[in-house]
């Protein structure tokens, strides 16, 4: 299978205008260009440098951007688990208290990129539940003291105090989202445009939902009430990649 598709990447490059995303021109290209290639395993290398000098400046730009995206494992995904899950389980339980009755809330922390030149935002979702689950609003890239960051906040009665303290739970354990439920998930890291995460449950894991939760895919039943999980993206593996 091909590391790109011709048609994925035009989809994706007209997205990234879309958005109003830019690369940094006070980045140098080439010096870009060989530490990602450091990363790429030598059975692809060959087919992104074709990929990548057949294109123009636009489509070159997006693979740069591409290719620099933060990247993780299960390994680590499951080390620090090992490491951190006291941590974690006070994430979700402080974090759940926060959040009022009859809502769900995601959100994830997005740092400063500065290959394309944008400051650290926030993605949230809020959720209601009148009988059935509506979604009130989501909103991606925020940014700080926007209004429609203060108008998101204001619907569930948080402020700048409350970011600030999910913040640092999540930079306690090393994770970078996270959303409230029945069942908490918390996200750990991204992978590209996919990203790991750990689903938490209240009690160890039935049978049944053993069976539920261990596809081998999206979804690995790890122990007593922790199932791992991946999300893949538009482009690259929609399962746990192999490593």
């Amino acid at each position: 299978m091909k590391l790109f598709s011709i048609l994925v990447i035009a989809h994706l490059l007209y997205a990234f205008k879309v958005s109003g995303q830019e690369f940094n021109r006070s980045i140098n290209k080439d010096s870009l260009l060989k530490t990602i290639l450091k990363d790429i395993p030598e059975n692809k290398k060959k087919e992104f440098l074709e990929t990548y000098n057949s294109g123009n400046d636009q489509s070159k730009d997006f693979l740069l951007v591409m290719f620099s995206m933060p990247r993780s494992t299960k390994k680590e995904l499951i080390k620090n688990i090992d490491l951190n899950y006291e941590k974690i389980n006070v994430l979700k339980t402080k974090y759940t208290r926060l959040v009022p009755d009859n809502y769900t809330v995601s959100i994830e922390f997005n740092p400063e990129n500065k290959i394309i030149s944008t400051k650290e935002s926030i993605d949230l979702k809020i959720n209601l539940y009148n009988n059935k689950e509506t979604t009130v609003t989501q909103e991606w890239n925020l940014e700080y003291n926007s209004e429609k960051l203060n108008k998101m906040l204001a619907m569930i009665k948080w402020n700048y105090e409350s970011l600030k303290l999910i913040k640092k739970l999540l930079e306690d354990c090393h994770c970078i989202s996270i959303e409230n439920g029945q069942i908490s998930t918390i996200g750990f890291a991204r992978n590209g445009m996919g990203k790991y995460s750990y689903v938490l449950f209240d009690s160890n894991l039935t049978a049944d939902q053993i069976k539920q939760f261990n596809n081998g895919c999206s979804y690995i039943f790890y122990k007593k009430n922790i199932v791992l999980e991946y999300r893949g993206g538009a482009i690259g593996s929609q399962c746990f990649p192999d490593e």
